[in-house]
Order: structure tokens, then sequence, then C-alpha cells
């Protein structure tokens, strides 16, 4: 008796004939990868162990490829948080990042080509809930962004860290609060720009009356030191005079006396010399010199009164 496989059994044994039939003659299936991407190239028996770089590739026919886009991407993000005193905040962010080239066989291996909705975007909302936890409504809104922004990217690095994807930036675009709160918190605001701006102008205020107030104390101090400078002249000038005609009085002082000791040394000595006898000898010489003069006999009349008189005060006496 013959027996006829069921049709399930001829179709399966077709198909093992196919495959042998294709293994037999090589035949391959094509791969593209493109611009920007790394391929993981999925085997029989596992996935290969290097990535394919751009370009087309022959495969095995049972291989299958799963490309990675390895360029900058970006995702947005809404987020519903809640402050520090439990107002409910909403955070429009904006989060950029990109697999590890050299990476994508692990990536692939531990995440998968979903590794945003896998890790990414989960870590991100638990640390912008984690982070605006600790700031009030009106830091959030205005003063403490940046802040905010520094944090949330420092915890989402932490929570990727080793998982074959690099952080570029998390952005906080926009801070929605509820209506009350957001016009209480612009009020807020504007008082405090309000307030600051009039610090300002009195800052600037004193700042220029500090300014006016040194240049008159440098002007007061610039007339001080002139004057001190004109009585410090006068007095050098007057000190001076005073030397000089102490100076002057000494020098004729000196003169007279050595003009005086030089008369009497001269006196002296000439006392010294003088004898009777030279005398005696200057009065004929002063005789003859008379005797010679025309006015011999004016002068011999005068001597001669002189000497009647002489002899009357004698016969006198």
């Amino acid at each position: 008796m013959n027996h006829r496989p069921s049709p399930p059994a001829r179709i399966a044994a077709l198909l093992s004939a196919g495959a042998a039939l294709f293994a037999m003659t090589g035949c391959y299936s094509l791969a593209t990868v493109g611009p920007g991407e790394m391929a993981v190239v999925h085997t029989p028996h596992g996935a290969d162990k290097t990535a394919l770089p751009p370009g087309d590739y022959h495969v095995g026919y049972w291989d299958s490829t799963t490309n990675y886009n390895v360029r900058s991407l970006e995702r947005e993000e809404q987020l519903d948080v809640l402050s520090s005193d439990g107002l409910r905040i909403v955070l429009d962010t904006g989060v950029r990042y990109h697999a590890v080239p050299d990476e994508v066989v692990m990536l692939d291996r531990e995440l998968g080509k979903d590794y945003y909705e896998t890790l990414v975007g989960p870590t991100l909302r638990s640390q912008a809930r984690r982070v605006v936890g600790r700031f009030r409504p009106e830091e959030i809104y205005s003063t403490q962004r940046e802040l905010i922004e520094k944090q949330i990217r420092e915890g989402v690095e932490a929570g990727i860290k080793g998982r074959h994807i690099e952080l570029e930036a998390v952005l906080v675009r926009n801070v929605t609060l509820p209506g009350v709160i957001q016009t209480a918190v612009n009020e807020k605001l504007e008082k405090e720009q309000a307030a600051l701006k009039m610090k300002y102008v009195e800052d600037e205020q004193k700042a220029q009356d500090k300014v006016k107030l040194m240049q008159a104390n440098d002007a007061a101090e610039q007339q001080r030191i002139a004057a001190q400078s004109a009585a410090e002249v006068a007095r050098i000038k007057a000190q001076s005079a005073a030397e000089v005609t102490k100076i002057q009085a000494q020098a004729e002082a000196d003169s007279k006396r050595v003009e005086g000791q030089g008369l009497a040394d001269y006196q002296r000595t000439i006392q010294r010399t003088i004898t009777p006898e030279v005398l005696r000898m200057r009065e004929i010489d002063a005789t003859r010199a008379l005797a010679d003069s025309p006015n011999t006999k004016l002068v011999l009349g005068t001597a001669a009164g002189r000497t009647m008189l002489d002899l009357r005060e004698r016969s006198t006496k």
C-alpha cells in the first residue's frame, strides 16, 4: 500500500529543498546602509560583532540588518511636573542625543532600536520631576531655568551612562504655570524689575554724587596744595632774603673790622717809628714847602699872629 505525504508535509519538504538549493547555489540578499547610519547584521546564529558602515552589502539570504542613525537626533517632550509647593507645571523640553557609532552592536543587543522609548525618554521624565520638585514656580518660570536645565542634563547623563548613548543637550523651551499663578508670578516679576530699576537709578545717582564729591575734594586738595606750595615758596624766599641780608651785614661788619684793624695796626706802626728828630725834619720840610708856595706871606702872617698870641698867653700866665 502506497502512502502519500499530506499537503503540509509536502510544503515543508519543498521549503527544505528550496533552502538547500539556495544554499548550494550561493544565493544572497542586498543590504543598504545609508549616510549617517551603522547597521547590525543578524544571522541565524546571532548578530555579527562588527557593524556595517554606510554602503551597499551582500548578506546571506537568511540574514537581516538593523540600521541605527548615529547622527544627532532631537526629541521634544511635554512634561507634567510638580513644583516644590505642589503646583502643576508643564515644561516644553527638547533633548538632543545620538548613538555611539562604535557601540551600536551592544546597543542593539541591550536596548534595541527603540532605545529612546526604552531608556532616554523615561530617564528624562524622571529627572525632570526630581529636579523641578526642588524649586518654587517663580524660580522655575524665571530665575533658575538654566540651573534646572543643567541639573536635568546631569541626571540624564548619569542615568544613561554606559548604555551606548551620548547625550548632547537638554533644553527647557517653555514653562507653563496655572493661569492664576502665572499672573501672580508676572506681577511679582514686574514689581521686582521696577524695584531693581529704582535701585539702579539710586545707585547711579549715588555714583554721580560720589564722583562730584571726589572732584570737589580733588579741587579743594589742589587749592590747598597750591596755597601750601605758595606759602612754602614765600617762606623760602623770605628766608633766603634774610640770609642774604645777614651775610651782607656780616660781610660789611667784617670789612669795617678789618679796615679798623688795619688802621690801628698802621697807627701803632707809625707811632713806633716817629721820633722827635723825624718830627723836626718833617716840620722843616713843611716850612720849606710853605716858603716856596705863592701863599707864603699869608701863611707866615698867620703863623706870626699865632706866635704873638702864644707870647701874650705866656706873659699873662
